[in-house]
């Protein structure tokens, strides 16, 4: 029921993103990146014209894959260890960052990563090589801007949310007086920010309990709180942050950041949101081959099977990579152990349209990739 209030208030206040025309391909400009096996392959938003852009080393488990607004660079997190490639052609391998375990992510023009090191930050410079170390703490923290006096970092410290020009962070300044307690992510245009706070929830329709609930907020200095999705975790904000793609338990959903209208998917991980928000990308349990030849033998789909719920309401659990430890804080959503198939979520339409396959065989990560126009 929830679902369908949702989609209907998205439709009611006409924030839709309205069918792409036969005549205008809906994924023009923007492509998919994900693993099988020791490759990493690029194709269309329907998974078409597959094309390996990269290889790995065999047994590695790709946790997260990030890239800039541009398209120019690939992130990728190859069991806790960060790595980056262009994303022009010109190499097919990864090359590996001097960052410690843990969060890491690319400023807008792909021009900076921004990743752990010790008990600080460290800023590396993929065109000069540069490393500039921060005093500031890496988990939640974000770059935001291009050039010059743009370019700032968004981090938490000290109880609080502060900004200042980057990598110098001088005279940093309050965007919010009281930090949450886990799950900092700040919107690409530095406007607002998710995270888990402590308040209140509805125990029954008179009475409310603590508890602790995701909320979006404004970086003004202020930080006035709005609720999100409960027990949301916030995965990514589109390009234009205005979408936000969250976990919640067992569900992938796709949430409009002003007004919380939302759109879960059952079943799947959320791995990636396009720039314009109009589609996710999720991770689902595989179909069996026995399954794809009884298909193909009565000529019908087979709705794909959900990941059963463990106790807690999450995925139940497995690692097909064995009892290898792993960060906990470099992925907020990590994709799923075993194996899974890769599916594109829209947005648009009835709240009953089920996500439409884009690659059976797929371990890892996967994110959307803007391109430019014959790129």
């Amino acid at each position: 029921m929830r679902f369908a209030l949702a989609m209907l208030s998205i439709a009611a206040l006409g924030l839709h993103v309205p069918a792409a025309s036969a005549a205008d391909d809906e994924f023009t400009n923007t492509a998919v990146v994900f693993v099988r096996g020791t490759s990493l392959i690029k194709s269309d938003g329907k998974g078409r014209n597959e094309t390996e852009i990269a290889t790995l080393a065999a047994k590695t488990q790709v946790r997260a894959l990030r890239t800039d607004a541009l398209g120019k660079i690939l992130l990728a997190d190859v069991g806790g260890t960060w790595s980056w490639m262009p994303l022009d052609g010109s190499t097919k391998t990864l090359t590996a960052l001097p960052c410690e375990p843990g969060p890491a992510q690319l400023s807008e023009d792909g021009r900076y990563v921004f990743c752990r090191k010790g008990d600080g930050s460290l800023v590396v410079n993929l065109v000069t090589g540069k490393l500039t170390p921060l005093a500031v703490p890496t988990l939640g923290a974000r770059l935001l801007g291009n050039t010059g006096n743009e370019r700032k970092l968004v981090w938490a410290d000290k109880g609080a949310i502060w900004s200042a020009i980057a990598p110098r962070l001088a005279k940093p300044v309050v965007v919010a007086k009281q930090a949450p307690l886990r799950n900092l992510l700040p919107s690409p245009d530095g406007t607002h920010a998710m995270g888990i706070y402590q308040g209140e929830v509805f125990e029954s329709p008179k009475v409310k309990k603590p508890a602790e609930v995701l909320m979006v907020f404004s970086l003004d200095g202020e930080g006035a709180r709005r609720k999100a999705i409960q027990n949301g975790v916030p995965v990514d904000w589109s390009q234009d942050s205005k979408w936000i793609l969250l976990q919640d338990r067992a569900s992938a959903c796709v949430m409009l950041a002003a007004g919380g209208q939302y759109k879960c998917w059952r079943g799947y991980t959320a791995a990636s949101i396009s720039p314009d928000g109009r589609f996710a990308l999720l991770l689902g349990n595989r179909t069996s081959d026995k399954d794809k030849k009884a298909d193909k033998k009565s000529k019908k789909k087979r709705k794909p099977k959900a990941p059963e719920p463990d106790e807690d309401g999450g995925e139940a659990e497995g690692d097909e990579h064995g009892d290898v430890p792993m960060p906990t804080d470099d992925v907020a959503v990590p994709p799923p152990g075993g194996p899974v198939s890769l599916y594109r979520a829209s947005l648009d339409g009835a709240f009953t349209k089920g996500p439409a396959l884009i690659a059976r065989v797929v371990e890892g990560a996967a994110v959307w990739i803007p391109t430019a126009p014959g790129q």
